[in-house]
């Protein structure tokens, strides 16, 4: 049996930005127009991030069309797309294909959730990330070999053995099954884009906050406090340090790193270089909140968790860099809680959302 025709592909890293977009006339003219005005897919389009991105993109004009295991209530309002439940699999990709034919880009978000969920069960995990990102670049190899793709990816990759920013080209040292898997869909976007000629971009993205997060530490800390909590102990030490970046930051970073031109795999770090640590980001919740609160930590940690993961942004195309300030994105994730979760009345709140 002949081999497939293979396009050149080369990849990037660090400083992808300079060499691939300096000389694409404004990233290929966005794509030609997104290849005259086709749909967009957005798997994980329920999700905190794939909401936000998938209203990001119809804002600009594009026809989005939505994938997640269950149905959006909110996706056609904010998107004016159509959602397909289900899970992103080749049934739901052939109705979204026989409905609206084939995909400019595609921004693949669907995966597992949160690293404590893929040491319980690996295996499911391993199927919402590994097997559904095969799935999706298998289907675009036969139906929609020229759509542009960009996985979401995490900085569970690296590890817990770095101190300092960490560089897009530093050793991978994953610890859970949840960062292993990350891996693994790193990689198959790579073997795509070497035997197909696929166009992939990869973002590893750190610790992503913002209004409609529904877990990890600023959903359970805003949840103490609404249920009266005033002594409030986290586990470890308060030291450990974090990148935030705000979501609305984060989706303009995926919408600009959109592969363009010459096939090739790049990644980057979906960061924003701003290291914060752990005991400052929750006093700056209880300082919003308003009240008298006293923060403490236990001194355990889970195993597993990183002391720093904090990202180098240089490879961060110009113009990207952090626009919401970390202060100012925690008091509107507050008032958010507030306003949607308490239902408080506006007028309460200080309406500090970016």
């Amino acid at each position: 049996m002949p081999l497939p025709e293979q396009r050149h592909c080369w990849t990037a890293g660090l400083g992808a930005w300079s060499l691939s977009y300096a000389t694409s006339r404004g990233r290929a003219d966005l794509v030609a127009q997104l290849k005259e005005a086709k749909p967009v897919w957005v798997t994980g389009a329920g999700g905190f991030i794939g909401l936000h991105l998938s209203r990001f993109l119809a804002g600009k004009g594009h026809h989005v069309l939505g994938f997640g295991r269950s149905e959006a209530p909110g996706f056609a309002a904010a998107t004016g797309g159509a959602f397909f439940s289900g899970g992103v699999t080749a049934r739901t990709m052939d109705a979204a294909l026989a409905a609206h034919g084939r995909p400019a880009a595609v921004y693949h978000l669907a995966g597992g959730a949160t690293v404590g969920q893929s040491i319980a069960d690996p295996l499911k995990d391993f199927e919402q990330s590994v097997v559904s990102a095969a799935c999706v670049l298998d289907f675009l190899r036969r139906h929609a070999p020229d759509a542009s793709v960009v996985l979401a990816s995490s900085a569970a990759v690296y590890g817990g053995g770095h101190f300092g920013p960490i560089r897009v080209d530093a050793a991978l040292d994953p610890y859970s099954p949840y960062g292993y898997h990350k891996r693994m869909v790193e990689e198959l976007g790579r073997s795509y884009c070497a035997a197909y000629g696929q166009l992939v971009s990869v973002a590893r993205l750190f610790s992503v906050y913002g209004e409609g997060l529904r877990k990890q530490l600023l959903w359970d800390l805003c949840g103490r406090l609404a249920a009266g909590e005033t002594d409030i102990v986290l586990g470890g030490t308060g030291t450990e340090m974090r990148d935030w970046h705000h979501v609305s930051d984060v989706v303009r970073l995926i919408h600009r790193i959109l592969p363009a031109g010459e096939p090739r795999f790049a990644i980057y770090n979906g960061g924003a270089g701003a290291a914060a640590s752990v005991s400052t980001i929750s006093t700056m919740v209880l300082e919003a909140w308003g009240g008298n609160h006293r923060l403490s930590f236990s001194g355990k940690s889970r195993r597993g968790d990183p002391v720093n993961l904090i990202s180098d942004p240089s490879g961060v195309p110009d113009g990207l860099q952090l626009q919401v300030p970390l202060r100012r994105g925690i008091a509107g994730y507050v008032d958010w809680y507030r306003g949607e979760i308490l239902a408080e009345p506006i007028g309460h709140l200080r309406r500090f959302a970016p």
